[in-house]
């Protein structure tokens, strides 16, 4: 099976993807995934936040399995491979934060099967141009598409047909401070000015080159 890791690092986040992307490569190295990271936005008339989902469709014309991290995040815990916590029919995996009475699908750690569902589903999201200026841009539209309400909470509103195809994996893979993991697998650092998000990466890379030592 071919797999992919990919990421964006764009502008100001280009120095995150320059730390957090050693850590992608550790695991990438651990589990078979080629690597795909980008310093440069692929959409130049849409925020850049946008960029993941052309990212995410390319990567997909040449692959079987696609795994996306946010470049503020840092994989510190490599052991596990994120596939193997999908079942066949699972098409789709990512976490789903609990906070302030809501449940919460969180697309900065999101891996994708090749399948027309998943293919369907990018289209959608990137049709929906409601959600262009969103907060949470692409992020909006995935949460509208998997079924939930986007404002003023985030509520279930419909089961859709995509939402029971996905899973909702621990939030270990993509731990955050509001509603984090007592052992992380990746720490995700959303929000945070940029001299947090560099200092705690940093620290997040040494955790993980401690990890591999022992597979050397």
């Amino acid at each position: 099976m071919r797999k992919v890791l990919c990421s964006i690092g764009a502008g100001p986040h280009q120095e995150l993807l320059d730390i957090s992307g050693e850590t992608f490569a550790i695991f990438a190295r651990r589990h078979g995934y080629e690597l795909d990271l980008r310093r440069e936005v692929l959409v130049a008339d849409r925020a850049p936040a946008w960029s993941k989902i052309a990212l995410l469709q390319e990567c997909l014309t040449r692959s079987d399995l696609v795994f996306w991290v946010d470049a503020d995040a840092a994989i510190v815990d490599p052991t596990l491979d994120i596939a193997d916590e999908m079942t066949r029919r699972d098409v789709m995996g990512l976490v789903a934060h609990e906070y302030d009475g809501m449940r919460v699908p969180n697309a900065g750690v999101w891996v994708l099967r090749n399948c027309r569902p998943v293919r369907r589903l990018l289209d959608r999201i990137w049709n929906r141009v409601e959600y262009l200026d969103h907060d949470w841009w692409e992020n909006a539209a995935l949460i509208r598409e998997l079924g939930f309400t986007v404002e003023p909470t985030v509520a279930l509103d419909r089961a859709t047909r995509i939402l029971g195809r996905t899973r909702f994996v621990d939030r270990s893979w993509n731990s955050i401070a509001i509603d984090a993991a007592a052992h992380p697998r990746i720490n995700h650092y959303p929000g945070r000015s940029q001299e947090h998000r560099i200092a705690a990466l940093t620290q997040d890379l040494a955790t993980a080159r401690a990890v591999a030592v022992g597979w050397k």
